[in-house]
């Protein structure tokens, strides 16, 4: 019988003698699934067919191509994932796991390695074996030592043929340690972004521009000595990220910390730990260890990785923050052995301390700032209008006033003199969103002085006279009024209308009565009640101590 030549062919493929499915699998899918090499069988394998048939006229040769089949898609390869680790910011030392997986029937062998490995601890160093379809997990550790930054490519090298990249970056952060300098206090900035526009009359559309505020700490250290700590953090890591201890938390171990525990007695409670930060342990000696937290109670930190270091009771914890210094940074020498500075640092780490928190009491749909100002300042207040000026120069300018209304910016400042009246503070103005937000809240001004006693069911109130039923009628800002009780009691009413009685009374009418019988004698003060937001995005806290705080608020008032 004659022998001739043919192609088998795939009745599911339509036939086609080729590169089997590859081709089309493998067209827009992440790079450790394409193939390390041509599978020479799928492309053109050729090989004789001989019949088994006992008479030689039925000998039948042919001469062929292997189409490929669906598993050709998924062996015959070198699979590796990720192809890029990102560290990110590192204090302490990091594992990541990488999967290499030999897609062939054989062995393979990575023999060799190209790129910087300075900094890594690296678990597939070549030579390195793969039996045949094997599947291993590497570990990937980024280490303390090296440069500050690290950005590498590595290639992997396999006997099959072909190669594998993994990318690796990471950045290395310094612990601050030197010590805080109380004698300035310590100051945090908080900073919201909003877009206010004003309409002609008055009113306002606020849109957040930032979902989380962007901080900063801002205190005074001092270093005395033959240290030079302070000239080397300038010289070598002013640019790079810190690790700063939030030293208004700092307190003091009451149990040692050895090595290899995983769980801290440490209180928690209004401090600025949270999952996922950073604690900085150290002593009064300068030495200090950066601590993963993996998770807290109110008593306890339950880190990621165990302690490595050895601190005694009586050594310093506090949580930390990542943050960088300006670009600039000025650092004085009274003498040649002592160096003071005023470090700020823009913080990264912009994990909120506090959630955003509802006033107690609320009042026509918004929040109260009920809090009574700290008067160790005069109280500045700018009585700002929304005036267009026409002025052509030859004659009297005209000036047009739409909302016939001043907006009066007044700068109260608040003493929080705990922790917990802090983080209440913290909480209300991350509600407040910066300027977004608006809320109620008293003049503190004596504006409204009861005349007279009143009943239980009282909705007409007598105050004094001073023209309110002449200039007051249906005026923003001047439609809602404040009670406060000599027993602490808010009572907040909305005014409908003022009257006039005599000359020296006028007659305040509420929408409800206040439930209480009064006499002028009962209340602390009695003043108007505005709708206001925050006048600036940015907020600061100055603590005088870890415990003592100020914070002083522009308020700016609003229509409703």
């Amino acid at each position: 019988m004659p022998d001739f030549a043919g192609a088998f062919s795939s009745a599911i493929l339509g036939g086609a003698a080729a590169a089997g499915m590859n081709l089309l699998w493998d067209n827009g899918r992440p790079a450790y699934y394409a193939p390390t090499t041509v599978v020479a069988a799928i492309v053109v394998a050729v090989g004789v067919i001989t019949s088994g048939q006992p008479s030689p006229e039925a000998l039948i040769t042919r001469a062929g191509a292997h189409c490929g089949a669906f598993s050709d898609d998924y062996y015959y390869r070198i699979y590796l994932q990720p192809s890029r680790i990102e560290f990110g910011n590192l204090v302490i030392p990091s594992t990541k796991t990488v999967e290499i997986w030999n897609a062939y029937p054989d062995p393979v062998t990575i023999f060799q390695l190209d790129g910087d490995t300075e900094g890594l601890s690296l678990g597939f160093f070549p030579p390195t074996r793969l039996r045949g379809l094997e599947d291993i997990f590497y570990e990937v550790t980024a280490t303390l030592d090296g440069p500050s930054f690290v950005d590498t490519l590595l290639t992997l090298h396999f006997s099959a043929g072909g190669t594998r990249d993994l990318a690796i970056s990471y950045g290395r952060v310094l612990v601050m340690g030197l010590l805080h300098d109380w004698q300035g206090g310590f100051t945090e900035r908080l900073e919201w972004l909003t877009d206010v526009l004003t309409m002609r009359d008055g009113g306002e559309q606020r849109v957040r521009l930032r979902t989380d505020p962007r901080r900063s700490f801002e205190f005074d250290v001092l270093e005395y000595g033959n240290g030079g700590q302070l000239d080397l953090l300038m010289n070598v890591w002013q640019s790079r990220v810190y690790a700063v201890p939030v030293w208004t938390d700092k307190a003091w171990l009451a149990a040692a910390i050895h090595p290899g525990d995983t769980v801290l007695a440490v209180s928690t409670t209004d401090l600025d730990y949270h999952a996922g930060g950073l604690a900085i342990v150290g002593s009064s000696a300068g030495a200090s260890e950066a601590l993963e937290v993996l998770s807290l109670t109110a008593g306890t930190i339950t880190l990621k990785r165990p302690a490595l270091g050895n601190w005694p009771a009586g050594s310093w914890i506090a949580p930390a923050r990542l943050g960088r210094l300006p670009a600039q940074q000025t650092v004085t020498r009274p003498t040649a052995a002592i160096s003071q500075a005023k470090l700020r640092f823009e913080l990264e780490d912009l994990a909120s301390p506090v959630a955003a928190t509802s006033s107690p009491i609320q009042y026509r749909g918004y929040d109260t700032l009920l809090l009574h100002p700290n008067r160790v300042e005069d109280v500045s207040i700018d009585y700002q209008r929304l005036a267009d000026v026409f002025d052509v120069e030859t004659g009297t300018p005209a000036v047009i006033d739409s909302p016939n209304r001043p907006f009066i910016v007044r700068r109260h400042q608040y003493l929080l003199p705990d922790r917990t009246r802090l983080t209440a503070m913290r909480g209300w103005l991350a509600a407040r969103a910066g300027r977004q937000v608006p809320f109620w809240v008293p003049t503190w001004e004596r504006g409204l002085e009861v005349a007279q006693p009143f009943a239980l069911d009282a909705t007409e109130i007598l105050v004094q006279g001073r023209g309110f039923a002449t200039y007051y009628q249906a005026m923003p800002g001047r439609q809602d009024v404040a009670f406060l009780h000599n027993n602490g009691t808010w009572y907040l009413r909305q005014i409908t209308a003022f009257e006039f009685v005599d000359g020296v009374v006028e007659r305040m009418r509420i929408d409800a009565a206040l439930g209480v019988a009064c006499t002028p004698s009962d209340f602390r003060i009695v003043c108007f009640l505005e709708l206001a937001r925050l006048e600036s995005d940015a907020v600061e806290f100055f603590f005088e101590t870890d415990r003592v705080v100020r914070v002083t608020l522009p308020i700016r008032s609003i229509n409703g």
